[in-house]
């Protein structure tokens, strides 16, 4: 009875991964489009992404308060229902304005649902005692490849992205109703906790940090990979463009099997192969000058960097006299940090440097994941829940 119950809690749980995914993959495929439509030039788009990105840190920041009051699955259930009504409003945006508006309600609901599908994964993880977190963030990573690839066909087709995101988030969303009352409840919160509600966990800090620096990592795999293929390595436009596909593909593969592989290996053994696999990947990107071995590299990352940041959301919610609401909180506002200037931060550095010598700090990054991997070597640091 039990297995079953964990069963349809977890694919309620991932279909609610699969939002903010899948929201982020349709917006950012359907962006020429979009900019198009509205007349906003190159400068009005960065702006509207910067302005999307710290909406985020600011639902990120209260976000804890909320859940802690009305609960994850409450706070869950509306937030991914703005995320949702604000890409349409992104989408049927007619100027630069309206389009920032909707951008603004996008990172805020997105910010919010971020930490309430990670509150319920860890909650989930504690209640059965069964690691899944990886399998959880695979279907956020599964409604990214999902949302880019639809925004590629509608593009191709010549439908708009209002037509777009009404077709594939209208037909995502039929599913609501069932997933949503399977949502589970939140834990009670100890009175430990309330004691404590000021103080944060080092360990929990460092999860955030070190999440940080995986976020970064995968960032400048989406903003840059392409871009170093064209300009530094001569592939064609079509190959570069597929740098990000192979980075995903092995992310979501990765994710799938992150669970079983961290109950056979331990925290810490798959977070320094992890993190190593994703050096050898950025190493063979930075001294290869085949278009198709760097394609390689940046599949290897992807593999390498997976099961990084499910795990360290997972530990940061075990850790006693905290909440999993404000231990995913501190995670999520940390590492989208990192995820939100990191990327601009090579761009300054390319400037003045070259692209491929700025990309020498994410090799920095996951040599810096390499070593934070000794955090979780510890008597107890598996990823069996027993």
């Amino acid at each position: 009875m039990q297995k079953t119950e964990f069963l349809v809690a977890r694919v309620a749980c991932a279909y609610f991964f699969v939002c903010p995914g899948l929201a982020y993959g349709v917006l950012t495929s359907r962006m020429p489009a979009l900019q198009l439509q509205t007349g906003a030039n190159e400068a009005q788009i960065g702006l509207l992404l910067l302005c999307l990105g710290i909406s985020s840190l600011v639902a990120l920041l209260s976000s804890s308060r909320l859940i802690s009051r009305w609960g994850s699955r409450h706070i869950l259930k509306i937030s991914s229902l703005a995320l949702v009504l604000a890409i349409i409003i992104c989408c049927m945006a007619q100027s630069p304005l309206q389009l920032g508006l909707g951008c603004l309600l996008t990172g805020m609901s997105m910010g919010m649902v971020d930490v309430s599908i990670n509150t319920q994964g860890i909650q989930m993880e504690q209640r059965y005692r069964v690691s899944c977190m990886a399998s959880m963030h695979a279907a956020y990573s599964l409604g990214g490849v999902i949302g880019s690839l639809s925004g590629a066909l509608f593009a191709g087709l010549g439908c708009s992205p209002l037509i777009n995101v009404i077709c594939v988030l209208g037909i995502y969303s039929c599913f609501r109703l069932w997933a949503g009352p399977r949502l589970l409840n939140d834990l009670p919160v100890s009175p430990g906790e309330r004691k404590k509600s000021g103080l944060f966990p080092p360990f929990v800090v460092m999860c955030g940090i070190l999440a940080m620096l995986a976020y970064a990592a995968e960032g400048s795999v989406a903003e840059w990979g392409s871009l170093l293929l064209f300009t530094e390595k001569g592939a064609s436009e079509h190959i570069a463009a597929l740098v990000f596909a192979a980075f995903s593909t092995t992310t979501v593969l990765g994710r799938l099997l992150g669970d079983r592989l961290r109950g056979l290996l331990g925290d810490f053994v798959l977070m320094l192969g992890g993190a190593l696999l994703a050096c050898i990947g950025m190493l063979l990107v930075l001294l290869s000058d085949l278009a198709s071995l760097c394609l390689v590299g940046y599949a290897l990352m992807g593999g390498g960097l997976s099961p990084l940041v499910p795990i360290l959301f997972s530990r940061a919610g075990r850790v006693p006299g905290i909440s999993a609401g404000r231990a995913s909180a501190t995670v999520s506002m940390l590492s989208y940090s990192g995820l939100l200037f990191f990327p601009p931060l090579l761009g300054l550095v390319a400037h003045e440097k070259g692209l491929a010598n700025a990309l020498l700090i994410v090799l920095a990054a996951c040599l810096c994941l390499a070593l934070g991997a000794f955090l979780f070597r510890e008597k107890g640091d598996s990823g069996r829940l027993e």
